[in-house]
Parts: C-alpha cells; structure tokens; sequence
C-alpha cells in the first residue's frame, strides 16, 4: 500500500474541497440582520423541467445557502401566493419581515381561497411607509386579473411574454455607478442602445441571458412626485425597461424591479453571476443598507443611488414598449428622461466585483425549449394553462433548507483537523498510511 505524507493529504484535501465548493459567491458591504420574506407563486408557459423553472421554493433555498452573501436573521420564508395567511399576520406582526420579494403571478387568496389582494396591497403600503423594502421579481411584476391595484404601488404592468433561447434577453446596465447595477456585478460586454420612453440613449455595459423569458409589453406606472432610477434594460426583441428603484413620497422604504428570472441556472443557481447579485444587491438597496449600515426595519431616507436616468413622474403610465408597440402613456406619459440621480448613499462600503461564472444546474439553453428558438405567448396562452392546472395551491411553504455544498475553507479545515489528530504518533508526525 503507497504511504501518503500529511503534506500530500493536506495538498489533495484542499483540492478535493475546492472542486466540492462554490467557486465564488455574492459579494455585499456588511449590513444588519435581515428579515426576508419572499411571496411565490408558479406559472410555466414555457414547459420548462424543474431544473430550469424558477418556482417556489427555490428563491428562499438560493437567499438561505451560505454563499447568498446575505446576512439574515433567522432564515428567509416563503408563503404562497395562493395561501397568504402567514403573509399578512407577519407583515402586521410587532417584528415584520424587512424586506419582501414579491414573486408572485397570481392574485393573493387566503388559504381558505377567499380573495386577500386587497388586503396584501394595503399591506405592502404599510410597509413601504414603515420604511420596508419590495423587490418585484420577475412576474411579480406582470399584471393578472385581481391585481390591478396593486400594480400601481409597484410602479408596473407588464403583459404578453416571449420564451427565446437562440438570443435571450441582453441586460443592458444604464445606471453606472449605482449600487444595484455596479456592486460586483459582471458585465461581458459593451454596446449602444437607443433611447425609448424612459430608457435612456447611450453606450452601456450589458451581459446576456441565453436563454430568457421577454416581457416584450412593460409599461412603468408613474406618481406626482415619485423619484424612478432606470437601472437595466434591454433592445432584445424592442427597447424596453428591465429594472427599476422606485421611491414615493410618504415611503421610508424602496420599491426595485428586475424582470429577468425565469431560467433558474441563470436567476438563482450561479450565485456569483450578475443576475442573483443584482437580487442580492436590490435587497439591501431596499432598505437603505447599501452603504453598510446597521438599521432596523428599513433604515432611514436617503437619496437614490448615484447614476442613472431619473424618471420623476405624473400620474400616468410611461410607455415603456417593446417590438411593434406603440407607448402606452395616457396623457402626459409622465416622464421625462433626466441626467443622473445624485446620493450621498450610493456603494459606500461595498466591496470590489468578482468574477466567476457557471451554472449550477444540469440544465443547457440547447435543452430549455420545450419546441423552437423563441415562442411568443399572449396573456390568453398564460390564462388557457392556468385554467387547466389542477394542482392547487402549494399553500403554507415552510422554510427552505439549504442543500448548498460546505464552503471550500470549512470543508479544508474540518480535513486538516482529522487528519491532525489522526497524525499524533509523535511530536514530529509519522506518515499516514493510505487506507484502502
């Protein structure tokens, strides 16, 4: 049997535990103990496998791994969109969770499935104004018949979907220099893009989500008053806004908005790639934790992060469009592209971007499709799957338990312990035999 020295054990313990960990993870400046609550729902008009598809669960399991970069307090919950009882007790509760992620297609019913919408849109305001934060992911932000009161607070309605793998979605960054855009986000790419309604004109950074689910008809639902950065957007498929933070007269919290999110290696799974550091970044963002700070439920005011077009708004839809659409604004569209959003509370503190990449899933974008390059569902095609899904409501899901593999440091000195201990013969260690 060959000898294998400590050395050597040591040398290929760190490079076994190494390719066991995470390559890298989300980077974020030290901030308070966070309470997270995410409100999910399922649609899959696209057919994706469960690997693919982001749905419930999989958010609070990705904020909950060790490499979310996040600093919780307790663990990120989940509640179903279909079952929003412990929602609305929570958000009405002596310690609400801080920062909401509304993840969610469907109109809100109470686990007894009478409708509670009107309820949570009450609720949410209460805790924008408390100074809570709400990042609207992905169809969180898409309109469905109950939630149209609601769309307003949010600050968006989009409508009609279109499923591409040969092109994607290309995530322009047209706020450099905000927090949400620039804090260790990667971008692998520069280009022009022109100006449509509130997206402003110029040359930006992008990267590309191959493949991705358009919401090719996004219109921004405007406020007297309000202060809107444009953060992302895209000119795949017709120029329109992907990413938004929203602040309202009256608010001590943040509204953000991020559209891509459907393609769960891309949104969740590659926990040091743009798209969940954008997230990461938009839940500090939310509360005013950006710069570091330790505040409670929300923080304190503060201007918008530096960079970026600043949307101030009437009390009008701004139209936002994709391909072969016209602006949907009413009126005075209540929009004027502006120069960029000064702050005195921008990236202070935070940390330098990191590079990485890869997918944590099994998944490839040649796999995605369920049948062609790109598909073009109107809201008739979402309501028609609907309609036939007879699964129910997933209803109370509890908290998601992380399967994230041990980090590569804790995994390497839980090895040098073992093997240290296993190595006292002697003062001067004798060398481990190999076992078979």
């Amino acid at each position: 049997m060959p000898r294998l020295s400590v050395s050597a054990a040591l040398r290929a313990a760190l490079l076994s535990s190494v390719a066991a960990a995470p390559v890298a993870a989300a980077t974020l400046p030290a901030h308070g103990p966070l309470r997270v609550m995410v409100i999910s729902d399922e649609v899959n008009p696209n057919n994706l496998s469960d690997a693919q598809l982001t749905q419930p669960g999989d958010l609070s399991t990705a904020l909950n791994a060790t490499d979310s970069g996040l600093h919780l307090e307790g663990k990120a919950t989940e509640v179903s969109s279909q079952c929003v009882d412990d929602a609305l007790a929570a958000l009405t509760s002596a310690q609400p969770p801080q920062v909401l992620i509304y993840f969610a297609h469907r109109s809100a019913l109470g686990c007894n499935q009478s409708d509670q919408q009107a309820a949570l849109t009450t609720a949410f305001e209460a805790h924008l104004k408390r100074g809570g934060g709400i990042v609207v992911f992905h169809h969180g932000g898409y309109t469905w018949p109950g939630k149209e009161a609601l769309m307003p607070l949010l600050g968006v309605s989009a409508s009609s979907i279109s499923w591409s793998t040969s092109e994607g979605q290309r995530v322009f960054n047209v706020a450099p220099g905000h927090f949400v855009t620039t804090n260790s986000v990667v971008y692998g790419g520069r280009a022009a893009l022109s100006a449509m309604g509130a997206v402003p004109a110029g040359t930006f950074d992008y990267f590309d989500n191959i493949p991705d689910e358009r919401y090719p008809n996004t219109a921004l639902l405007t406020q007297t008053g309000e202060t809107r950065t444009i953060l992302f957007a895209s000119n795949s498929g017709g120029t329109r806004v992907l990413g938004y933070a929203l602040e309202r007269p009256g608010w001590q919290g943040r509204v953000l908005f991020y559209q891509p999110a459907e393609y769960q290696p891309h949104a969740l799974d590659d926990r040091s790639g743009p798209n969940f550091q954008i997230l990461a970044n938009a839940i500090v963002y939310s509360v005013h934790q950006e710069g570091g700070s330790s505040a409670g439920a929300g923080g304190g005011g503060g201007a918008p992060g530096s960079g970026g077009a600043a949307v101030s708004g009437g009390a009008a839809a701004a139209g936002v469009s994709g391909s072969n659409e016209q602006s949907s604004a009413a009126g005075a569209g209540g929009s004027a592209t502006g120069g960029s959003s000064g702050s005195a509370s921008s990236a202070g503190g935070s940390s330098a971007g990191t590079g990485g990449s890869g997918n944590g899933s099994a998944a490839t974008a040649a796999g995605a499709s369920a049948g062609g390059a790109s598909t073009s569902l109107p809201n008739d095609s979402i309501d028609s799957q609907l309609a036939s899904d007879s699964s129910g409501c997933g209803c109370r899901l509890a908290e998601a338990q992380s399967s994230t593999p041990r980090s590569a440091a804790a995994l390497l000195l839980t090895t040098i312990s073992l093997l240290r201990r296993r190595a006292r013969v002697s003062p001067r260690s004798k060398p481990l035999r190999a076992r078979a």
